[in-house]
């Protein structure tokens, strides 16, 4: 994916056990990240910003996990659960000096920081035997 970049599947990208989903290009920020996912119960994982940002973490469904990164290890009680089955729309804008997690519009996490230095690829990943389904990653560069 080079530029701003869209990949789609009408059924989705069924990801389980140590699949991993990843961009083939690294972004610098500033970049916008959409993605339209589910999870059939547990642990809808994305990498970029940080190590992985985890949402109805296996532990606590309600705490959405940060881990690693100019964020640090940082948690939010009440930010973490999204609906079990269902498609959600999570955004995730990062520049320079900040990062912001948007689920269906509602935000659930930012943070200030200096995400400067950030030249990864963004991943989307499953966990402790959860399945989750990617319909549609788009990346646009700012």
């Amino acid at each position: 994916m080079t530029g701003d970049e869209t990949m789609t599947s009408s059924k989705g990208v069924v990801l389980k056990g140590s699949d991993k989903l990843v961009s083939p290009d690294s972004f610098h920020p500033p970049v916008e990240i959409t993605i339209i996912a589910k999870t059939d119960s547990t642990n809808l994982r994305m990498g970029y910003a940080a190590d992985q940002v985890i949402f109805n973490w296996e532990d606590n469904l309600d705490q959405l996990r940060v881990d690693g990164g100019p964020a640090g290890n940082r948690q939010v009680d009440g930010a973490g659960r999204i609906p079990k089955d269902r498609f959600v729309m999570i955004q995730w804008q990062v520049t320079p000096q900040h990062q912001a997690v948007y689920v269906d519009g509602k935000l659930r996490f930012e943070h200030c920081g200096n995400y400067s230095e950030i030249d990864k690829p963004i991943s989307i990943f499953p966990a402790s035997g959860s399945v989750v389904t990617v319909k549609s990653i788009s990346i646009t560069r700012q």
